[in-house]
C-alpha cells in the first residue's frame, strides 16, 4: 500500500519521466554516426545531465504539480514529440542537441505551468548554449584562430630554446613542420571549458558578476593555451620523427590527456580562487563572544 501510495504521487511521474528521457538522450548520442557528435559530445552532455539531475533535485520540493491544462497540453505534447521523433532513431546533430532544450521546457511545463517556468531558467540556459556551440564554433572560425594557435605554439618552442620559425600556419623546425588547422585550432577545447565554466558559475552561485566573468573568459582562455602547448609537443615529435607518438597525441587517447589537463588547471584556479575558505575567517567565525 504504501508504495501504491508513492506511485500516486505526480513528483515521482516527473522524475521517472525525467530519468527515462534522459536515458533516451543519451542512448541516441551514443549511437549517432555524427563525426562532430561524436567527439566528445557525449562525455559532455552525460557531465551536464548529472548537474542539472544535481539541481532539479535540490529544488524537487517545488516541482510540485501547480499548472494548467493548457500548460499540460503543450508540456505533454513536446515530450510525446520527441518520442515520436526518437523511434527513427535520428542521427542528425541538430536534434539530438535540441533535444535536452525542448524535453526540460516540456517538463517545466507539466510541473509548474508557463507562469513558474522561470524557475528552470538555469536548465534552459546550458541547454540552450549546448545547442548554440555550432554557431559559437563557426564565429571563432572567423576570428582565424589557427593563426593564434600557431602564434601561441611558436611562442612557446621558441620560449623553451627551440630553434622555430612560423610561416603562416606553419611552425617550421631545422627537422620537421607542423601546420595548425582544422581541429588542432582549439575551438572544441574552448567550447568544452566554456560549457564547463557555464556550468560551475550556475552550480556554484558565485556572488560577483566579474567573477563570473573571470570564471569564464579564464577557462576559455585555459582551453585555447592548453591545445597550443599540444600543437607545440607535435611540432617537437615531428622534429625528431616520433610518428607513433605523434599520432596518439594527434588523433589518439593523447588528445584526452591534454583535455582533462585543461580541466584540472581550472579546477585548481576555481578552488583557491573562489572555494577556498580562508584559515582566517574561519578562525573570525569561531571566536568567542566578549559577553
Amino acid at each position: 500500500m504504501d508504495l501504491l501510495n508513492r506511485l500516486q504521487k505526480p513528483i515521482v511521474w516527473l522524475l521517472g519521466t525525467t530519468t527515462a528521457m534522459i536515458a533516451l538522450h543519451l542512448t541516441l548520442l551514443s549511437r549517432s554516426g555524427d563525426a562532430e557528435l561524436s567527439q566528445g559530445v557525449f562525455a559532455t552532455y552525460a557531465l551536464v545531465w548529472c548537474a542539472v539531475a544535481s539541481l532539479l533535485w535540490e529544488r524537487r520540493q517545488t516541482l510540485m504539480p501547480q499548472t494548467g491544462s493548457l500548460s499540460t497540453a503543450i508540456g505533454g505534447c513536446l515530450l510525446l514529440g520527441l518520442l515520436w521523433l526518437s523511434a527513427a532513431l535520428p542521427t542528425y546533430g541538430f536534434f539530438l542537441r535540441g533535444f535536452p532544450l525542448v524535453m526540460v521546457l516540456g517538463l517545466g511545463l507539466l510541473a509548474s505551468g508557463l507562469r513558474r517556468l522561470h524557475q528552470y531558467w538555469k536548465e534552459l540556459f546550458i541547454f540552450g548554449l549546448l545547442m548554440l556551440n555550432p554557431l559559437l564554433k563557426l564565429g571563432l572560425d572567423l576570428i582565424n584562430l589557427p593563426r593564434f594557435t600557431a602564434q601561441a605554439a611558436a611562442f612557446m618552442l621558441w620560449y623553451t630554446g627551440f630553434d622555430v620559425r612560423l610561416d603562416g600556419l606553419s611552425l617550421l623546425l631545422p627537422t620537421g613542420r607542423v601546420d595548425v588547422y582544422g581541429a588542432c585550432s582549439g575551438v572544441g577545447s574552448m567550447l568544452q571549458m566554456l560549457n564547463l565554466s557555464v556550468l560551475f558559475v550556475l552550480i556554484i552561485a558565485l556572488p560577483s558578476v566579474v567573477q563570473q566573468l573571470l570564471s569564464v573568459l579564464l577557462a576559455v582562455f585555459i582551453g585555447f593555451m592548453v591545445n597550443a602547448a599540444r600543437v607545440a609537443l607535435m611540432a617537437v615529435l615531428v622534429a625528431f620523427s616520433q610518428k607513433s607518438a605523434f599520432d596518439y597525441w594527434h588523433t589518439g587517447d593523447g588528445s584526452l590527456i591534454f583535455a582533462a589537463i585543461a580541466v584540472g588547471l581550472f579546477g585548481l584556479f576555481s578552488w583557491f580562487a573562489f572555494l577556498r575558505m580562508p584559515q582566517s575567517v574561519a578562525e573570525a567565525g569561531t571566536l568567542p563572544n566578549d559577553d
